[in-house]
């Protein structure tokens, strides 16, 4: 995919041709005991394995999952995708995530049964801004973008700060806004272990963790391998609801 499927599609809707769909699509249940998410693309087919519903539909409309609400197995509910776009895509950066968006949603709508109406609320947030002594990452050219999470560890190439932001909110306890500032793109590489996030300290706005026994918690790792961090906020956000959806899509 031009970027994650989880950080697709943030770009703002640009213009698609009517009737825009996937030539072909396959969406099925993954395999039980699948574990971590891979989505790739290319000009030619979108591939993700292991992608919660949740996930599909915020990609589709240009959302991150923490702006999606439904029932909870909107997030358990984890299906294998691949899809073949049309050979007419755009080749324009904004006019091929607009183009994604509009099949997504039509896919949604007709193997899901999909039907959702938007709402807006003032929320909690981490903005992820630049630490300061500066970002330690590789700023790379703009080009097809992969993502692999597992466990604890997590690499991106070709990202985006605002697709970064959005891997970043399931990861810790609240959503994650991008205010770095940063526009280009990057290769990214993280690693940290687990946080117990009910008693976790802060100092003014900033979260303050200390190093765990055997590394650093996602809050330091941040800061200290890629030169961000994660200060706390309010901001309105805005939501999209879940009137219906088909908890199995319809056959391939």
């Amino acid at each position: 995919m031009r970027l994650t499927l989880l950080c697709l599609l943030i770009t703002a809707f640009a213009w698609v041709a009517p009737g825009q769909e996937f030539e072909v699509v396959s969406v099925k249940p993954s395999a039980p005991g699948s574990t971590g998410e891979h989505t790739s693309s290319d000009q030619g087919m979108l591939r993700a394995n292991n992608l919660s519903l949740k996930s599909m539909i915020a990609s589709a409309y240009g959302m991150r999952d923490y702006q999606v609400e439904g029932p909870a197995w909107l997030e358990s509910a984890r299906f294998d995708l691949a899809a073949k776009f049309p050979e007419e895509l755009p080749k324009n950066r904004e006019k091929y995530n607009a183009a994604l968006n509009a099949m997504m949603q039509k896919m949604l709508v007709e193997r899901f049964k999909l039907a959702v109406h938007r709402d807006r609320k003032n929320l909690a947030v981490y903005g992820l801004v630049v630490g300061k002594h500066g970002i330690k990452m590789k700023e790379v050219p703009d080009g097809d973008s992969h993502s692999r999470s597992r466990n604890n560890h997590y690499e991106g190439s070709g990202m985006t700060m605002a697709g970064f932001a959005g891997f970043l909110s399931r990861r810790v306890d609240l959503p994650v806004l991008d205010m770095t500032g940063l526009k280009g793109f990057y290769e990214l590489t993280l690693d940290w272990v687990p946080e117990a996030r009910p008693g976790a300290d802060r100092k003014g706005d900033v979260v303050a963790v200390a190093d765990s026994a055997t590394g650093p918690t996602i809050f330091i790792a941040l800061e200290e391998q890629l030169g961000l961090k994660l200060e706390t906020r309010k901001a309105p956000v805005e939501m999209l609801v879940v009137d219906r959806a088909e908890k199995l899509p319809t056959e391939n």
